[in-house]
């Protein structure tokens, strides 16, 4: 006897909204012979996100406490996406199911109500996002792929970094126990109404910026040093550097660079940037823009090996050129197990590549910097610096 899920599809609206989940067709997409708990809950998610979404562009938060509605407005309008997407996931299941841990990130975390969040927005969130967000919540693929997500639950213990991470994952643990306290009414309208706030962030930067040339003329010298050795948590080295290999090594090397949550995880990535030459060589790059110590070097060195690269260049931020390492017995120390270890300083190369530039190098360059912070999904902070830094009017 086949089961059948209990879920009543309003046509005229989705049709209207252009969303609409057919089971069977989805079914036969996960490769799943009957129905799964976790399928229902996910079908289930699908139904109630499009039911509540068009209520929440209009939602003002009515009757959430005032301190409630700042939390929700912080972590959405934060520089941390992942919290974003832990927020919107953990709101979405009070909404979905009474029983559901708002809180909870894996099954094992053996608290009532555990499931897997990450599954659960990877199948549910992610693809409305893409359908009807326009990538507000930050675009990303693979959202809980990142550290703060690793953990079994959303506790206010879990180490992120200091300073501004902490106290958004402070707020996003007080916003999610706030709504476990809740009637399924109030729930949706806490949902409703981060939703709104959603829709009231611009579409993900880098859907909205031209793809079309950089003008050389109206950037210099100095706006790539400005850019390289910005605050953006490494991203702007990585980009720099992929820049540099892809106008240094033209179009028949591919020059790979990863989204910064997801580097490593496939076993065709290895390091931060991979280099695949057409004679079969491949080399892995891995970027420092802080502090590093031997170890660190040992584990680049060790993952390229067992991937079958036979060379390692570990390249140096601004502020990690002070890190002292043996390079040259490290170098040594690998040389014997078949991997070619070097160091660069990716500052170097960039006065380098200046002091040699023009106007049109210039304006390449900042267009390979461009395509590569999208490849990487940069966050939205490190879009806008680099808008603001070459001069880019937004598309």
């Amino acid at each position: 006897m086949k089961r059948t899920l209990n879920i009543k599809i309003n046509r005229s609206k989705n049709e209207e909204n252009g969303f609409c989940y057919n089971v069977r067709t989805q079914r036969k997409k996960l490769g799943m012979r009957k129905t799964s708990a976790r399928f229902e809950l996910h079908s289930a998610a699908k139904m109630r996100i499009e039911d509540l979404f068009v209520d929440a562009q209009c939602e003002n938060g009515e009757g959430i406490p005032t301190n409630v509605r700042t939390d929700i407005d912080d972590v959405i309008n934060g520089t941390h996406k992942t919290f974003r997407y832990m927020l919107v996931t953990g709101l979405l299941a009070a909404v979905t199911d009474m029983k559901l841990h708002p809180r909870c990130l894996q099954v094992t975390s053996g608290v009532d109500g555990a499931f897997d969040a990450r599954s659960f927005c990877q199948e549910v969130i992610v693809p409305f996002e893409k359908t009807f967000l326009k990538g507000r919540l930050g675009g990303s693929n693979e959202p809980y792929a990142n550290k703060p997500a690793r953990f079994e639950m959303i506790e206010k213990s879990n180490k992120v970094r200091k300073g501004g991470d902490a106290i958004l994952l402070g707020k996003l643990y007080d916003v999610l126990e706030y709504v476990r306290q809740l009637a399924m009414k109030e729930r949706e309208t806490v949902f409703k109404y981060a939703i709104h706030l959603v829709l009231q962030r611009s579409p993900n930067e880098a859907n909205v910026i031209s793809l079309a040339p950089i003008d050389g003329n109206k950037i210099d010298a100095s706006d790539f040093f400005d850019f390289f050795e910005a605050r953006t948590k490494g991203e702007s080295a990585v980009a720099s550097l992929t820049a540099f290999f892809r106008t240094f090594y033209g179009k028949d090397t591919k020059v790979l660079v990863h989204p910064s949550t997801e580097s490593g995880a496939s076993s065709k990535e290895v390091g931060d940037i991979d280099l695949n030459f057409a004679d079969g060589r491949r080399y892995a790059v891995e970027v420092k823009d802080k502090p590093f110590t031997k170890v660190d070097v040992d584990h680049a060195c060790g993952k390229a090996a067992l991937a079958g690269v036979s060379r390692v260049i570990f390249a140096v931020g601004h502020t990690a050129e002070n890190t002292i390492v043996a390079e040259g017995a490290l170098a040594d120390k690998w040389a014997q197990k078949g991997i070619e270890l070097s160091f660069l300083k990716i500052s170097a190369l960039l006065g380098v590549g200046m002091a040699l530039s023009d106007g049109t190098m210039r304006s390449s360059l900042a267009g390979e910097i461009l395509s590569a912070l999208i490849k990487m999904n940069a966050c939205d902070d490190t879009m806008r610096i680099f808008r603001k830094t070459f001069k880019m009017e937004q598309a």
